[in-house]
C-alpha cells in the first residue's frame, strides 16, 4: 500500500474526531496516552487560484504573507512561532512530535490539545452574566497590552497574533490562550502588526457581542491599551488609504447588505 493510500485510511479513522472549522486545512482532537493531540493537516488555501498565484509568487522569490505560502514553509512559521510564545512564558500549545508514522508524507502540525473555552463561546453563552464576560475580556485586553508592552521594546514581531480572531483566543481558566499562528508578514513595521492584532480582535468580537454592548467593549479596551502609536496608526492607516471615497462607499454598501457587521469605519469611529 502506497503512503498516500495509508494517509488517507488514517485520516478516515481520525474522521470522529475531527474538528468543526471554517479553514481549509484539516484538524483533529485525537486520543494519545490518556490525553489529546491537536493534529491540522496542512492545506491550500481558498479561493484556490488566488492560492497558488501568490504560493508560486513567494516560490519566485516575490515576498508574500505567511498564509500564502507552501504547506512546509506555514508549518515551519507557525512550529517556530508556537516555540517562541511558548519560550517567553505565553499559553500556547506545545509542539509535539508526530506519533503517526502513516501521515509522514502529509505536511502536519502535532501540538498538545489545550482544554479551554475559546472567547467566541464566552461571548455568546446566553447563561453567563455579562460582568463575567467583561472581566474575560478585560483580562485579555491587559495581556495584549502587556505583550505588545514588551514587543516594542524587544523587537520581535512574531509576538503579535495576527489571526487573533474570538475563535483563536481561548481561556484555559484564568489563562489567556492563543492559538493559530499561520498567518503573518514578519517584515512589517511593529506599529503596523499591531495595528492588524487589535483590529482583527477588535472587528471579531464587535460581531460575536450585541450591538449595545459593542461601545462598552472598545471603552474597555481604550482603558487597558496603552500603545498611543499604535492608535495613530490605526487611525492614519483607515483614513489616510488612498481613494477615501471608494472605501467609504464600499463600507455604507456593506453595512446596508449586513448592517450587524463591524467594519473598520465603526472601529474608527470608536476608538476616536
Amino acid at each position: 500500500m502506497s503512503f498516500r493510500n495509508n494517509s488517507g485510511e488514517m485520516l478516515r479513522r481520525f474522521g470522529a474526531y475531527r474538528i468543526a472549522s471554517t479553514h481549509s486545512n484539516a484538524a483533529f482532537k485525537i486520543p494519545f496516552e490518556n490525553t489529546y493531540l491537536f493534529l491540522k493537516v496542512y492545506g491550500p488555501k481558498h479561493p484556490r487560484l488566488t492560492y497558488e498565484i501568490r504560493k508560486f509568487l513567494d516560490i519566485m522569490g516575490m515576498r508574500q504573507p505567511v498564509e500564502y505560502m507552501s504547506p512546509r514553509k506555514r508549518k515551519i512559521f507557525e512550529e517556530e512561532t508556537l516555540a517562541l510564545w511558548k519560550n517567553h512564558g505565553y499559553c500556547v500549545p506545545l509542539v509535539r512530535e508526530n506519533p503517526f508514522s502513516e501521515l509522514e508524507n502529509l505536511t502536519t502540525l502535532t501540538t498538545t490539545f489545550i482544554e479551554g473555552i475559546t472567547l467566541r463561546e464566552i461571548i455568546q453563552d446566553e447563561g453567563m452574566a455579562w460582568s463575567i464576560k467583561e472581566k474575560k475580556l478585560e483580562a485579555l485586553f491587559e495581556e495584549v497590552s502587556t505583550r505588545h508592552t514588551h514587543v516594542f521594546e524587544s523587537g520581535d514581531v512574531r509576538l503579535f497574533h495576527i489571526d487573533a480572531n474570538s475563535r483563536n483566543i481561548l481561556f484555559a481558566g484564568d489563562a489567556v490562550c492563543h492559538c493559530d499562528f499561520e498567518m503573518g508578514r514578519p517584515w512589517e513595521p511593529i506599529v503596523q502588526s499591531a495595528a492588524r492584532e487589535i483590529l482583527k480582535m477588535l472587528i471579531s468580537i464587535a460581531d460575536d457581542v450585541e450591538s449595545e454592548r459593542r461601545e462598552t467593549v472598545i471603552n474597555l479596551f481604550r482603558s487597558c491599551y496603552r500603545e498611543g502609536a499604535v492608535y495613530d496608526h490605526i487611525r492614519e492607516g483607515i483614513t489616510g488609504r488612498p481613494f477615501q471615497g471608494l472605501h467609504r462607499y464600499r463600507d455604507s454598501r456593506k453595512k446596508q447588505r449586513a448592517p450587524e457587521k463591524t467594519t473598520l469605519y465603526d472601529i474608527l469611529a470608536s476608538l476616536s
